[in-house]
């Protein structure tokens, strides 16, 4: 049995204190265009993996959650790999909370061989949802780790041509910064894009510029300090 998580998203958010900021101002009329299915295709949400000591990466995904128009099939880690004792409950728990809510758990970065088979299982079950939902909504965050202070990285190899693979059903691409300042969350939209890759280039420069433009397009919603080597 899958659940509806945007139900339960809505319900957690309003216990949050204080309330996180949203600027919904330049995707306003994007969403609007969502509830009433006017928007053509697919959707792929792209936020920074922001961490702070008094802030898990996971939490985003409730306000996001909340607010938009849709159910987001989110890819979300498999387990946690620090701290090691708790990695073996994690990598049991998490994939059987992604099955209920109809998300895909993808190992934790960077990548380790052991993993192999299960993130390419997970591709593939991604890459199977966006091609066969009419309107197929997906989060991800793409560094897929916690960076030093918070800050953006760069991304692991294969992340941005698995991105473009996805904005083949995907073509709406929408940037989200978020971060945490004074005790108060924030979050701040972008406008929605398309990814344009310069015809004729290697996979490796494909995977590269691929990764480049969604990072800036996130770098830009983000105060100057976080935005690390995408300034």
């Amino acid at each position: 049995m899958r659940v509806p998580f945007r139900p339960i998203a809505r319900r957690l958010t309003q216990t949050l204190h204080p309330q996180p900021i949203m600027d919904l101002s330049a995707v306003q009329p994007f969403f609007n265009c969502l509830e009433t299915g006017a928007v053509e295709r697919g959707v792929l949400l792209t936020v920074n993996h922001y961490h702070a000591p008094d802030f898990r990466p996971w939490w985003y995904v409730l306000p996001i959650s909340a607010l938009f128009p849709v159910e987001i099939h989110w890819l979300v880690t498999a387990a946690w790999r620090d701290p090691r004792w708790i990695t073996g409950f994690t990598g049991w728990l998490f994939p059987r909370l992604a099955n209920l809510f109809d998300f895909t758990a993808m190992p934790a970065m960077p990548p380790e061989p052991a993993e192999t088979e299960q993130r390419v299982t997970a591709v593939r079950e991604v890459l199977h949802f966006v091609r066969t939902s009419a309107h197929p909504a997906i989060g991800i965050s793409p560094e897929g780790r916690d960076q030093p202070g918070g800050v953006l990285g760069d991304l692991p190899s294969g992340v941005g041509r698995f991105m473009l693979l996805i904005n083949q059903s995907c073509p709406n691409i929408l940037p989200v910064g978020v971060w945490k300042e004074e005790g108060i969350i924030y979050f701040n939209f972008g406008k929605p894009y398309r990814l344009e890759i310069t015809p004729g280039i290697t996979v490796e420069e494909k995977d590269r510029q691929a990764g480049d433009a969604v990072m800036r397009k996130i770098a830009e919603l983000l105060p100057v300090r976080l935005r690390g080597m995408y300034k």
